[in-house]
């Protein structure tokens, strides 16, 4: 028997807020996070953390680790915080993290110093920067001895982490998992690798017309940006056993991959992904209330998760409430699917929808309810649907439905 699987925790650093309650305040009023940066030399404006992520690290790890790693645990210890499992309990909670590329930052210190053109190289370059390093010190704070999973999905990463972790604790495998993602890949070298395939949009400091505006007429891609989510997942029986109020349930997970090219999208694998989704959580394409786009802000792939949805919802897409967050924070990357999680389980719990932000209409294969530039309530939102959507075709899909005993 299939056990339900809720969320009773969540914790988050991100470019709009350090906590899921100022975040998703923020995504509420219509506030962004993308800005020029203020100790970088970029060219072009980046949705930024300006948390101190130092705090609470002990001993060297501000010097050891990479930024990825530090936000990591940022959210993480976020999450452990609040209504806590006990220690022994810790130590049997699986961790599930995506990240595009890990500790890049790290990298490219050690090759900056390797040539003599950067400051000297005090850290252990290797443990700082592979990709499952967030994933090992977020275990050894937990002194976890159960599995931890480091998943490099490109931009489905944090919704993979998620949606694998739910699968874990849904097929008895583990009881408890805490699951999310985090990037920090805001660097000039990376900046200059995104230009090369122009998916980063015009900025709007220099252009009124320009910042991250998905679905809209003259959208000219994404804002690069940075952070970390990570939730506390368990069976539902666990978390009243232990006296947890849980905060939404996780209902059904699909993933599939294009299998037709590594950059371009294809609606028929996105669709592939919502539809295994919705089967997965057992209902039909009419009871979904909302859905978190991915989204980015390009001109191809907006049209193709709009060609995507109407392919699984038919004439119910007309009806559906569609909107993208990525105006407020840019494409986090790895972390998205995790931020855009928790986005989707504080609509649900609040009944609003956070708007597409910047939108424009105009654009005839854009014509979905894109909950435009102001925040809507909701209050029939019961089941809601967060779209992940990447590089080299891979694609996840996680279903929430507001928690009922």
């Amino acid at each position: 028997m299939k056990r339900r699987v809720v969320i009773t925790a969540m914790g988050l650093v991100s470019p709009i807020g350090h906590n899921p309650e100022d975040f998703f305040t923020a995504l509420r009023e219509g506030r962004h996070g993308v800005r020029p940066h203020t100790e970088l030399k970029l060219s072009h404006s980046v949705g930024w953390v300006d948390a101190d992520l130092n705090k609470d690290l002990p001993g060297n790890q501000s010097m050891m680790l990479d930024r990825v790693s530090k936000m990591a645990l940022f959210a993480a210890r976020q999450a452990l915080s609040q209504q806590p499992l006990s220690a022994e309990d810790l130590t049997q909670t699986g961790v599930y993290l995506g990240t595009g590329i890990g500790g890049i930052k790290a990298l490219c210190d050690a090759v900056a110093g390797h040539h003599n053109i950067g400051p000297k190289i005090v850290q252990l370059v290797i443990p700082a920067a592979m990709p499952n390093a967030p994933t090992a010190h977020i275990a050894q704070l937990m002194s976890c001895t159960q599995e931890a999973q480091t998943y490099a999905t490109a931009c489905t990463a944090g919704s993979v982490a998620i949606g694998e972790a739910y699968r874990r604790i849904r097929d008895g495998y583990v009881d408890t998992a805490l699951a999310g993602g985090t990037e920090a890949m805001i660097q000039p070298e990376l900046l200059r690798a995104w230009e090369q395939l122009h998916v980063l949009c015009v900025d709007q400091e220099t252009n009124p017309e320009g910042g991250c505006r998905p679905f809209s007429l003259k959208r000219s891609g994404f804002a690069l940006g940075e952070g970390a989510a990570m939730v506390m997942m368990e069976t539902l029986e666990h978390a009243l056993a232990r006296g947890a109020t849980p905060l939404a349930e996780v209902i059904g997970y699909g993933v599939s991959n294009d299998g037709t090219h590594p950059l371009r999208p294809n609606p028929h694998g996105q669709a592939l992904a919502i539809s295994r989704a919705l089967q997965d959580a057992k209902i039909k394409p009419k009871q979904v209330e909302y859905i978190n786009a991915h989204a980015t802000g390009t001109m191809t792939g907006d049209r193709i998760e709009t060609e995507a949805i109407k392919k699984v919802f038919g004439d119910h897409a007309k009806k559906l409430a569609v909107s993208s967050i990525k105006g407020n924070m840019g494409h986090l990357i790895g972390a998205c699917g995790a931020l855009e999680a928790i986005s989707t389980i504080k609509s649900l719990q609040t009944k609003i929808l956070p708007p597409t932000l910047h939108f424009a209409p105009g654009d005839e294969l854009c014509d979905l309810d894109y909950v435009p530039n102001k925040a809507r309530q909701l209050d029939k939102l019961d089941i809601a649907v967060s779209n992940s959507f990447g590089m080299g075709g891979n694609n996840a899909v996680l279903v929430f439905k507001a928690y009922k005993e």
